[in-house]
């Protein structure tokens, strides 16, 4: 049971909406599993309120906060100090408030834990694939920590499928800058001949929200297309925690895995930061296993009541 007092810390998540989040649940599952005396609270505002809260957080004494759309890039005109990853991503998704004892002063450093949570949550899978050829569905902040991981680990080439042309442009002129051997090419999702990348594809990873609950039935491929079995398919998707994507690679002999364990693998090296002690790994996945069944089980009662 969470008790609140005045030794209560406070952390928490900031974006806009949140009502979905199921970060709350995982994260104070962990404060309460590990016994410590902590709170992780959801903290949704619109764009012209993002400096206010961020002076705010800060003023209140919070000891970090995650940062999710729309302002993982916003955010760090507002920060002191921010890591080298999260510098060359261009943004940040987790925040540590530290303070100097001697005078109280606060100053907020940022990080990005989505490349090594990414990793973290992939790392015995992505070994059994060769680190050829990777096809990327999407340009987003998803998108780019997952290619700088998969150059991390020496994949030859990625593909980036997109959906807006500009957007993508914008992406590869700011990966250029990265200082690793990895070709990288752009297409437009109407221009994909996926046939023609069967074979020399070896990992595809769906990193839009096409499929996210409760639009289950859609998928970011043609219903046409015919999965390889030697495909790793990874669905950044956590919730359905199998998607329509999913069940067609796994159908056609293909091995899929979702974003659960990435979600989990990010929030735990937050949770290390702001707390110092390593966070339970699998209490935090049973945490948003258990939302997620919340979560259809409210949606399915809306919908048979309407």
């Amino acid at each position: 049971m969470l008790k609140i007092d005045a030794q209560t810390q406070i952390v928490g998540i900031v974006g806009w909406p949140l009502q979905h989040s199921f970060s709350p649940s995982m994260q104070n599952a962990a404060f309460a599993h590990v016994g410590l005396n902590w709170v992780y609270l959801a903290f949704p505002f619109p764009p012209h309120y993002l400096e206010e809260a961020i002076r705010g957080l800060r003023a209140l004494g919070a000891r970090g906060f995650n940062v999710t759309a729309p302002y993982k890039q916003a955010i760090f005109r507002y920060l002191d100090e921010v890591s080298e990853v999260a510098k060359v991503l261009g943004a940040v998704n987790t925040v540590m408030v530290r303070e100097d004892p001697a005078n109280g002063k606060r100053w907020l450093y940022g990080d990005n834990t989505d490349v090594e949570g990414f990793l973290q949550a992939t790392s015995s899978y992505l070994e059994q694939v060769p680190h050829e050829h990777a096809v990327i569905l999407g340009t987003g902040g998803a998108a780019r920590a997952v290619a700088y991981a998969l150059c991390k680990i020496g994949f030859r080439a990625v593909s980036f499928v997109a959906r807006h042309l500009e957007r993508g442009q914008t992406l590869l002129k700011e990966i250029e800058r990265w200082d690793f051997r990895t070709i990288f090419d752009l297409i437009l999702f109407q221009d994909v001949n996926w046939l023609a990348w069967a074979e020399d594809v070896s990992l595809l990873i769906n990193a839009t929200p096409l499929g996210t609950w409760p639009e289950v039935n859609v998928s970011p491929l043609p219903d046409s297309f015919r999965f390889p079995a030697h495909w790793l398919v990874i669905d950044l998707i956590y919730n359905p925690p199998k998607t329509s994507l999913l069940k067609r690679a796994e159908k056609a002999g293909a091995v899929g895995i979702n974003g659960l364990d990435m979600l989990v693998h990010q929030g735990a090296l937050s949770f290390r930061a702001w707390c110092g002690v390593d966070a339970p790994i699998e209490i935090m996945r049973s945490a948003c296993l258990e939302a997620i069944q919340r979560m259809e089980v409210g949606y399915a009662a809306v919908s048979h009541s309407r």
